[in-house]
């Protein structure tokens, strides 16, 4: 994302009960699921983007029904240090999300590579290593909608789930040879 796809920055600052831990949990997966950086306890920050707008509305809206406070402003002066290490934070953040998926990766090329030595050409491995690929896509897809700025791991991801992709491929055609469909 370039300066020109959003306008400023939104800042989110909030107060919840220490008791019942309930609310603050719930306030802190909603943050680090639509991907805010945490700049300080209780303060986070996003691209000012309509859709992080609305969901920070809501999300004030549920901290004051449980007694607590919110806020949420819009920054639009950075200094251009400050603005670099934002996006390199947030870009951070993403590239250890991107490291974890690439791990599980590794793990799912390993169990394919063992399968396929153990000559384990059956339908119900292929259908189990089948949803374990489309879990590790889903997971992609989750840390790529909150990779605001392109994090340098994303393109090392996209390559090894092709990698995936292209293993899996290969082992249902060592079923569908057994079977005697190919």
């Amino acid at each position: 994302m370039e300066e020109k796809d959003f306008n400023g920055w939104l800042l989110f600052i909030y107060k919840v009960p220490a008791e019942p831990s309930t609310p603050r949990v719930k306030v802190w997966r909603k943050l680090k699921e639509i991907g805010a950086l945490y700049i300080q306890q209780s303060s986070a920050l996003l691209p000012a983007l309509e859709n992080f707008e609305k969901e920070l509305y809501d999300l004030t809206s549920e901290i004051r029904s449980s007694g607590g406070e919110a806020y949420t402003f819009r920054v639009l002066n950075v200094w251009q240090k400050e603005k670099e290490l934002i996006i390199k934070n947030f870009n951070e953040q993403r590239n250890i999300e991107y490291d974890e998926l690439i791990e599980k990766c590794e793990d799912f090329l390993r169990e394919i590579q063992k399968e396929t030595e153990r000559k384990n050409f059956t339908f119900a491995e292929l259908e189990e290593n089948d949803e374990e690929l489309d879990k590790l896509k889903r997971w992609f897809d989750k840390i790529n909608k909150r990779d605001f700025f392109c994090a340098e791991k994303r393109v090392d991801a996209l390559n090894i789930l092709g990698k995936c992709d292209k293993a899996l491929r290969e082992f249902s055609l060592e079923i569908y040879k057994k079977e005697g469909m190919v």
